[in-house]
């Protein structure tokens, strides 16, 4: 590690928890790779799309936020 770097990482250790975590990933959406990026980001705004017409069309339900958040905090215990 150069004498640069390695000072970036020292200031960066003394940033507060919730900052270190969006240098974080910061740092490694960086080092993703930009086509890739753009297969994934396409792929969600068809699966956005999608859904919306889905829901337009009367095949999707609506659910309250706070309901969906509560089923997914669930499935993650």
């Amino acid at each position: 590690m150069s004498t640069t770097t390695e000072q970036v990482f020292i200031e960066a250790l003394s940033l507060p928890g919730k900052a270190r975590a969006a240098l974080a990933q910061k740092l490694l959406v960086s080092l993703e790779d930009d086509e890739e990026n753009a297969e994934i980001e396409a792929a969600w705004k068809k699966e956005a799309v999608d859904r919306c017409r889905a829901f337009d069309e009367g095949k999707l339900s609506e659910r309250d936020a706070n309901e969906v958040m509560r089923d997914a905090y669930r499935k993650l215990k």
